[in-house]
């Protein structure tokens, strides 16, 4: 099986050679879960003609060493989503045209029926759900925004869910899922609002995963740079491909 996924990963790697790259430009970007894995990608590909705004946790020196102006560090604990009035303006001063929330966690490792409680349902969906409706909130207050995007994932599908388990992780990415549905509707297609499963990334949440952090943010940035308001309340793939809910 690791034979099999090293050679996936090594034809994945070749054929991104050939792929175009579409660039964004000018732009406004607030990126959560900013310093690893995908938010990282994408804040380090975005960052060259555009201002970022990258929401952390703790470490920050990898964001730090690339030394770049255009990026500006808020540092937040998700898990309490302490948004205060000084967090809040630097926020609406930012005035983001584009919000991803990319900030997520898996879970513990045993995430069976028997295995659940409240208190850590509620530290991962504080993460992976209520920070990115606080983000919102408050963005949508600076009336700057033009795209919403919410990275998901295919196990917050509830068609495609045929192996059970994971209670956390997929619950939380069903309600993303959800609320970004519930918004798109809301928004009246005023704001491009959609929901991306980035592909099965080796990262720390998942270690087996065959695409890179940079390949799917590179596929996602060419989803961006489009803009289709087709995209507004879909649920799809890093190929454009509609997922079931």
């Amino acid at each position: 099986m690791g034979f099999i996924k090293t050679i996936k990963r090594k034809y994945i790697k070749a054929k991104s050679f050939f792929e175009s790259n579409s660039k964004i430009y000018g732009q406004n970007i607030l990126i959560t879960g900013a310093n690893s894995g995908l938010g990282f990608s994408l804040l380090n590909l975005l960052r060259v003609n555009n201002n970022i705004l990258a929401f952390t946790k703790k470490n920050q020196s990898n964001i730090r060493d690339l030394n770049d102006h255009k990026i500006k560090i808020l540092n937040l604990n998700f898990e309490l989503n302490e948004f205060n009035n000084e967090l809040i303006k630097k926020i609406l001063n930012f005035k983001p045209n584009i919000v991803i929330n990319s900030a997520a966690v898996f879970g513990p490792e045993k995430q069976s029926i028997h295995d659940t409680n409240y208190e850590e349902f509620l530290k991962i969906f504080s993460i992976n759900v209520f920070s990115a409706i606080e983000i919102v909130k408050i963005c949508l207050k600076s009336n700057s925004l033009n795209q919403i995007i919410n990275i998901s994932s295919d196990m917050g599908s509830i068609n495609l869910n045929k192996e059970g388990n994971y209670y956390y992780y997929r619950l939380s990415k069903t309600l993303l899922n959800s609320f970004t549905k519930n918004l798109s509707i809301d928004l009246k297609n005023k704001i491009n609002t959609y929901c991306i499963h980035p592909g099965s990334m080796k990262t720390k949440l998942n270690s087996g995963g065959i695409l890179n952090s940079e390949y799917s943010a590179r596929k996602i940035i060419n989803i961006i740079a489009k803009n289709q308001i087709q995209n507004n309340g879909r649920f799809i793939d890093i190929n454009e491909n509609n997922l079931d809910w």
